[in-house]
């Protein structure tokens, strides 16, 4: 009965001391805002390429389908930078590399829009993807190593909210300078307005070319855009790190932060193999409609205006914030399984839908649009929160969800290029086919755990048994246990 009480006590004074005060409370916000910032930031960078496709491909003299190996660049940088994360958080100071890496990520956005070499624009975003994949693994991990993995779980897909921010604001921010740049690129593209699906929410735009009177791209400023804004987030990182951000709020929050031991390897093997394959097919679904929305609704017999293919695009991270926002609420009161599995369902039923009606009825690839990007915004977080039921992901294995989505996007969103120049509305099949497999590899993700769960109680009874078993001799030698 005393040591119960002892226990309880215990407990109230870890609370107690586990509980911010007001300048605890400043420091947590001032971190959250600043990866808050640089996810919007983040976001920016994986979503300016879509809208800006067309251009990019003109830009290099190419098609739309040998352009999209940018993306395979993107993601191979994304899959490094994810695996050195461990590494360089164990070393260095988290807020100074995540100041340098925005200044880095920064640069390569601004550079972009001015490369008329292929393999050129694609080592810059191979070199954009790097950084990227190391802030988007690094800040992930701090939120589950501070926060722990039941208490992170709202915060995580907040985290994965704001990204959809920076998306969201991209193809807005590419508008006023994509005007004139559908008709040259599209592959057979006839006149859009012979077409019964076309529809128009602007007025026809005079004859401008795509360069100002200086020869320079108008697409130039809305990557400088991108590029000053995540400029302006390195040097917020940067004041962090001089504020020792992260050591006061670590110091004040010792009793939450993660510390289970990493399982080994062996035991996980099976599940992270898995799991990478559920990411691969999670975000190569996901990224394909976001960079092929624009291009797709342009092209295909949809034939819609460049102004409406922006609006679809920014409609797309619209639904998809929602969905992140949602997510917020929805993962802290509810398993994330149950979540996932709601999700698979809204992405397949939306996705046969538009692939059955999309092509001839703009309508419902407008709902669609939203409506499969609602349901997609959680499944990323909701397995990052589903995961990290089963092992300590804030560690040396937080790579395993950066490798799963780069290598998803490296593979599949160059065979979408591919696919797009022979047929571009033939891309969502590509994406119900990515939803499909998603689901059955959730399926079997769910098989392993238990399987791992099981493995670990058998393990757990065999060791008390052995402990109890040893007390039991040492009681007969007339030993006392210490």
């Amino acid at each position: 009965m005393s040591q119960e009480t002892d226990l309880n006590k215990e407990v109230d004074l870890r609370k107690e001391t586990t509980k911010p005060d007001t300048k605890d409370r400043v420091w947590v916000a001032l971190l959250l805002f600043g990866i808050s910032l640089a996810r919007i930031g983040n976001g920016l960078f994986i979503s300016i390429h879509g809208p800006t496709l067309l251009t990019l491909a003109d830009n290099v003299g190419t098609s739309v389908g040998t352009v999209s190996w940018l993306f395979s660049g993107r993601s191979l940088g994304v899959l490094a930078g994810g695996i050195v994360t461990g590494l360089i958080m164990r070393r260095l100071n988290n807020m100074y590399t995540f100041g340098i890496a925005s200044f880095i990520l920064g640069g390569a956005i601004t550079a972009t829009p001015w490369i008329t070499d292929l393999w050129l624009l694609v080592v810059v975003v191979l070199f954009g993807g790097i950084v990227f994949g190391y802030l988007d693994a690094g800040m992930q991990a701090l939120i589950l190593q501070i926060w722990g993995e039941k208490d992170s779980r709202g915060l995580i897909s907040g985290y994965h909210f704001m990204i959809a921010v920076g998306a969201f604001l991209a193809p807005l921010i590419a508008q006023p300078f994509l005007r004139q740049d559908a008709e040259d690129v599209c592959p057979a593209n006839d006149d859009p307005s012979q077409n019964d699906n076309y529809t128009s929410t602007t007025s026809p735009v005079d004859s401008q070319t795509t360069s100002t009177a200086s020869g320079v791209n108008p697409i130039v400023w809305a990557y400088l855009i991108c590029g000053g804004f995540l400029f302006v987030v390195g040097f917020y990182f940067l004041m962090l790190g001089f504020l020792e951000t992260e050591k006061k709020i670590r110091a004040g929050r010792s009793e939450i932060i993660e510390s289970r031991g990493e399982d080994s390897v062996k035991t996980v093997l099976l599940l992270f193999a898995l799991v990478c394959v559920y990411y691969f097919f999670c975000v190569a679904g996901e990224t394909a409609y976001n960079s092929y929305i624009y291009s797709v609704s342009i092209c295909s017999d949809l034939r819609f205006s460049v102004s409406d293919g922006t609006l679809i695009n920014a409609l797309f991270w619209i639904g998809f914030g929602s969905g992140r926002l949602a997510g917020v609420v929805i993962l802290k009161y509810f398993k994330p399984t149950h979540v996932i599995i709601v999700d698979f369902i809204g992405i397949t039923v939306s996705m046969i839908i538009v692939c059955i009606f999309g092509e001839s009825n703009a309508a419902v690839t407008w709902a669609i649009t939203f409506f499969y990007s609602f349901f997609q915004a959680t499944v990323y977080p909701g397995g990052v929160s589903w995961t990290s039921q089963y092992t300590n992901m804030s560690g040396n294995y937080i790579f395993i969800f950066s490798a799963g989505q780069a290598l998803g996007t490296m593979v599949l969103l160059p065979v979408g290029g591919i696919i797009f120049d022979v047929d571009p509305f033939s891309v969502m099949y590509l994406i119900l086919g990515c939803s499909v497999l998603n689901a059955a590899v959730f399926g079997l993700m769910a098989l392993e755990a238990r399987r791992i769960v099981k493995k670990k109680k058998k393990l757990q009874a065999s060791m008390e048994k052995t402990g109890q078993n040893n007390e039991a001799e040492m009681r007969e030698s007339g030993l006392t246990a210490m």
